[in-house]
């Protein structure tokens, strides 16, 4: 029977899912394509840009808001399916390789829409962010300043927890692990940041989301405590 140790081992063997490379590809291409769509859409595309910079222009907002819905749902996967595995339930399903890519996977992703989340309101006319203000946390003068600040101070959070995958073989599992305490603060600031600072907390089926995910956080990271308390004791 393989023992903790051996499925320590085993997971800690494994190769990021996306490569280095690709992962800041992926960042660059999200950077160059929100600045390009905000400074040129209009220029570029004048039928669609009207539709962004028209009399009532929303859709830098829209896109703001479903990319942020969709930043947590990643993030949250993220921080489940890392429960999963160190809860050891991932052996049950999906397994520990597959629960660890998607684990990766999720984060990066969540990373990159968060990152076009922020970005993206540069383009908004309402608001009128500016670069420092969507950069530095707690800049947000104009809208929300101590919410949004909480979500910034989240993503920089971020960054290092999620390529701290493509250094998991050079540094021991306990430096490994306090680096991955931070998602579970991460998580609880972006769940403020959306509840707090977001225009869709009002809306009952996007609370209802967080409500549920909030609550598969707290059961998975209550059994986790059990777990490792009968590991103890044991």
């Amino acid at each position: 029977m393989p023992t903790k140790n051996s499925k320590r081992v085993e997971l800690d063997s494994l190769e990021p899912t996306v490569p280095f490379g690709a992962a800041l590809l992926i960042f660059f291409a999200v950077i160059v394509g929100t600045l390009l769509m905000v400074n040129l859409l209009d220029s570029w595309l004048p039928t669609l840009g009207q539709s962004f910079t028209g009399s009532t222009p929303q859709a830098y907002w829209d896109l703001a808001r479903s990319s942020g819905i969709v930043a947590y749902l990643l993030m949250w996967l993220s921080v489940a399916f890392g429960l999963l595995i160190t809860n050891r339930m991932a052996r049950v399903w999906p397994s520990g390789p597959t629960a660890f890519d998607i684990h990766q996977f999720s984060s990066l992703m969540g990373v990159a829409f968060a990152l076009f989340h922020g970005l993206v309101l540069l383009g908004d006319p309402y608001i009128k962010y500016t670069l420092p203000q969507i950069a530095i946390p707690f800049g947000s003068i104009n809208y929300q300043q101590f919410w949004v600040g909480l979500g910034q101070i989240a993503f920089y959070m971020l960054i290092p927890i999620t390529f701290s995958f493509y250094m998991r073989k050079q540094i021991s599992a306990n430096v490994w692990r306090w680096i991955h305490y931070g998602s579970f603060i991460s998580f609880a600031m972006i769940t403020v940041h959306a509840l707090l600072a977001g225009s869709d907390a009002t809306n009952i089926l996007v609370l209802g989301m967080y409500v549920v995910t909030g609550a598969l956080i707290f059961f998975l990271t209550l059994y986790r405590m059990i777990s490792m308390a009968d590991g103890a004791t044991a």
